[in-house]
């Protein structure tokens, strides 16, 4: 999973908005996945 792309400069109000939803939610998927890996390695898994 990739981050979204960030909306131009000239982007209206309700892009943006959107743009930050799906940039949050990328990065607490992203921040998920990165502590279950790190927990393997911790646990031998």
């Amino acid at each position: 999973m990739t981050s979204p792309d960030r909306p131009n400069s000239d982007a209206d109000i309700d892009e943006i908005a959107k743009w930050m939803e799906e940039d949050f939610d990328w990065a607490v998927t992203e921040g998920i996945q990165n502590a279950r890996e790190e927990d393997d390695k911790e646990n031998g898994g």
